[in-house]
């Protein structure tokens, strides 16, 4: 069966040249062949993710992925239980993180399944954690890669183009940039994930009796929602495709039961997940598909009432205006009660900057990460390439063939990529979503262009040309002869009971036919067309392939640039030797030597991840973004003066880190650290990039401004500054002067013990394992620089009360009888 499915392009296209089919061994050489060219895509895509490992050894990259190994280590040593329930003290301190309730837990649960998986085969395939979650990543490339290929050809009808868009996907920027082995983040899943679910889907509009895998579709989505919070795209992109295939007619009752099922499967497992929650009915960007169910219920009620009534004409139409009317009455009834209730959640912030101007989102958080800047065309040359211009023809092609095949699949790309380009063009971060549907669209060009070739050549091959006259005077006699239907287009002169619009339609439509229609197919399948359509083709598909040797070496490039893990790189000397700069993982390794195991470490919240994963070392923030008060409050105190800063630094950390040395150092961030730190609290002031760099930074000359050159950040960071040693110790300086650490002098003990107390934790409920830590109090007396960040449950503020009525009460006692 698998060698007939994958053989049946060939012979469809001889029948439709008018052929005889392909001989079997032919088909199923053909089949191997394809076969083959996907295992080679497979191959592509892992090795082209390797050269991290072959570079810097198997090691972990970047930021996030040493938060994500922490949290694997942490499942697979623990379990599921206690890992769902695990509040992590040792990141956000004082205040701790609830790692179960804030995580999509998705890749840490595939890794250890696969680590555990590869244990029970035998010491021959066993290998270790870090080792399963550095190859992860190029693992799920080469899954991803494959799928894209199945996705192209349930879309396209097309396997040619489905072998073309594995072997793009395989090694195209736009994935590589989140999936080179010890990327172990988020994305490197997901991309999986999320063309698996794009790919169930419209497997489940093939016909009418796949319904039932809508099923399966719903299963991948939840497979999707738990790798990423990206999921939302997933869902939307699968809503939208089912509301637009309203308007084109191709609602039924198939289409119905497989989105019913996907969005009914889907939802029920996604709201599993407690870092989702109900929010797939309560947040307003993912409400378009919960209306878009309810609306395929309403119509699919409706079309059973017009059936049952046997309605006719404009009675059709009456009853439906009706039972539209009424759901939409009861919906927007609904909606009135729950709106004032604060039922529907609103925007979160990443997702409106998707439609409003970067840095103007109202989160300086978001708006300080790189990534979030909008897309650019330099931006999609760097990471499409060659499929950044072949594309937009298998855009063009893909519309082409859904008005020709009318299929529900069909439209699925062409809307795939006009959403994606959409939010690619809002936030650089998501042309991850382009790789993709850059890779199918291409690989339909591709197919296109090739069956216009050979498929044309078939066609002279078996005499289409000596034919091509005699068929068309044939064509047009009989054309001539027949009465009106509804597939030839001709009005039918006998009575029909229709209305006299309904004949003034039906003949100004055959007009059409016959004088614009008819000719422009004739020409098009024309003897001299033919031959212009061969050569267009094979002159583009030369063009192309010129192209794909530099496009190679380009995406191998660029796959060695995304491979330096961050913690090192390779950096020259003066005198033009290359050498690896092991500065950034060198000073963790010194924290986890010479730092007592309890130890806190200060640092801005990017590197809280690895103090934590490499060091092992508590953090006070990490590059989650659960509670901004927490991260603001230690913009506000790394960018005061060193004596301000000391006095409250001294009750938080033993050490604080700064990269320095240049580059993507602690200066160059200072701007969104001022900002951060500016944006809670009574004086919110400017959140303006430019005037904020005129008040808080350095001029191209070097010099700070007066606010900067007061400020710790400045001290510690910056050779040119120095601070007191009665305050900070420093402690250690890298090789190449990347990092500095410096100890803390008169660390408050008594502050350290009262955060460290679990009396001193508000748990949201007597008993849970959700218990927040808080600041400790002597804290208090610097409002300006510590806002609080973490909201009291109202049952906990009263036992802090009563234990400190029985403290005070105790106290009296003691002071009474002495």
């Amino acid at each position: 069966r698998a060698v007939h499915v994958w053989s049946s392009t060939t012979t469809a296209v001889r029948k439709k040249m008018g052929g005889t089919p392909t001989h079997p061994l032919v088909s199923t050489g053909v089949a191997l062949a394809r076969c083959a060219l996907f295992a080679l895509a497979c191959f592509f895509a892992y090795d082209i993710r390797l050269y991290a490992v072959t570079e810097y050894g198997r090691i972990i990259h970047e930021f996030d992925p040493w938060f994500n190994f922490r949290a694997t280590q942490y499942l697979a040593d623990n379990g599921w239980v206690r890992f769902s329930k695990w509040f992590d003290y040792m990141s956000w301190y004082p205040l701790g993180r609830p790692v179960g309730t804030t995580i999509y837990p998705g890749m840490q649960v595939t890794a250890v399944t696969i680590w555990k998986t590869l244990g029970l085969m035998g010491d021959s395939v066993a290998m270790s954690l870090n080792d399963v979650c550095v190859f992860f990543p190029a693992w799920f490339g080469a899954v991803a890669t494959l799928l894209t290929g199945l996705l192209t050809a349930e879309c396209s009808g097309d396997k040619n183009a489905a072998v073309v868009a594995s072997l793009v996907m395989s090694i195209v920027p736009a994935h590589t940039m989140r999936s080179v082995a010890g990327g172990y983040d988020n994305e490197s899943l997901a991309v999986t994930a999320m063309v698996l679910t794009f790919f169930v889907w419209c497997r489940a509009l093939r016909t009418p009796r796949s319904w039932p895998i809508g099923a399966a579709a719903g299963l991948a989505y939840v497979y999707m929602v738990a790798a990423w919070g990206g999921y939302t795209f997933v869902l939307n992109m699968v809503g939208l495709h089912a509301a637009i295939l309203v308007p084109f007619g191709k609602f039924c009752p198939s289409v119905h039961k497989a989105y019913s099922l996907f969005w009914i499967v889907g939802t029920l497992g996604a709201v599993q997940f407690p870092v989702v929650g109900l929010a797939p009915i309560k947040s307003l960007e993912q409400l378009g598909p919960a209306f878009v169910f309810v609306g395929y219920q309403v119509l699919a009620v409706t079309e059973l009432l017009v059936a049952k009534r046997n309605a006719t004409g404009h009675q059709k139409w009456r009853l439906r205006l009706r039972c539209y009317a009424v759901a939409g009455v009861c919906l927007l009834s609904v909606i009135a009660v729950l709106a004032p209730t604060g039922w529907f959640g609103p925007l979160s912030v990443r997702v409106r900057g998707l439609f409003i101007k970067h840095t103007k989102t109202g989160n300086p958080l978001v708006d300080s990460v790189a990534e979030h800047q909008p897309g650019t065309p330099d931006a999609y040359q760097r990471y499409l390439n060659l499929p950044y211009y072949v594309a937009p023809v298998g855009f063009v092609i893909s519309c082409g063939h859904f008005l020709k095949t009318k299929s529900a699949a069909a439209l699925f790309l062409p809307l795939y990529g006009v959403v994606a380009y959409y939010f690619a063009n809002r936030m650089v971060r998501l042309i991850i979503f382009l790789g993709p549907i850059a890779s199918s669209l291409s690989g339909v060009a591709v197919g296109f262009l090739s069956e216009q070739i050979f498929g044309n050549l078939v066609w002279f091959a078996n005499g289409g040309g000596a034919l091509d006259d005699d068929a068309n005077e044939k064509s047009d006699d009989a054309d001539s002869k027949k009465p009106f239907t509804k597939k030839n287009g001709k009005v039918r002169k006998s009575g029909t009971g229709k209305s006299a619009g309904d004949g003034d339609t039906a003949a100004l439509l055959a007009s059409i036919r016959a004088s614009v229609a008819v000719p422009l197919s004739k020409f098009y399948d024309s003897k001299q067309t033919r031959v212009s359509r061969v050569l267009l083709a094979a002159f583009l598909l030369i063009t192309g392939l010129q192209r794909v040797p530099s496009f190679v070496e380009y995406s191998h490039e660029i796959a060695k640039g995304m491979s330096q893990p961050s913690v090192m790189f390779k950096g020259q000397l003066n005198d033009g030797r290359t050498i690896i700069v092991k500065d950034y993982v060198e000073a963790y390794h010194w924290l986890r030597d010479n730092t007592p195991e309890d130890a806190r470490v200060m640092a801005w919240w990017d590197y809280g991840y690895q103090i934590a994963g490499i060091a092992n070392r508590t953090s006070i923030a990490d590059g989650n973004t659960w509670n901004h008060e927490h991260i603001a409050n230690l913009a506000r105190t790394m960018t005061a003066t060193e004596e301000k800063a000391h006095r409250v630094i001294r009750h938080l950390a033993d050490y604080v880190l700064v990269w320095s040395g240049g580059g993507a150092d602690d200066m160059a961030k200072s701007p969104h650290l001022f900002r951060i730190g500016k944006s809670i609290g009574h004086d919110t002031g400017t959140v303006d990039m430019h005037e904020i760099q005129s008040k808080f930074g350095v001029d191209q000359y070097g010099r700070p401004t007066p606010l900067m050159a007061q400020s710790l950040l400045y001290k510690l960071v910056s050779f040119q500054g120095a601070v007191a040693k009665e305050r900070f110790e420093e402690v250690y300086t890298s090789k190449y002067r990347k990092v500095r650490i410096y100890k803390v002098v008169n660390v408050s003990d008594k502050s350290k013990q009262w955060a460290a107390d679990p009396a001193n934790r508000l748990c949201d409920a007597p008993g849970s394992w959700y218990c927040p830590g808080q600041y400790p109090p002597a804290l208090a007396k610097f409002s300006q620089i510590i806002k609080p960040a973490y909201n009291m449950p109202a049952f906990a503020k009263k036992q802090t009360e009563e234990r400190a009525a029985r403290e005070a009460k105790a106290e009296t006692d003691t002071g009474a009888e002495l």
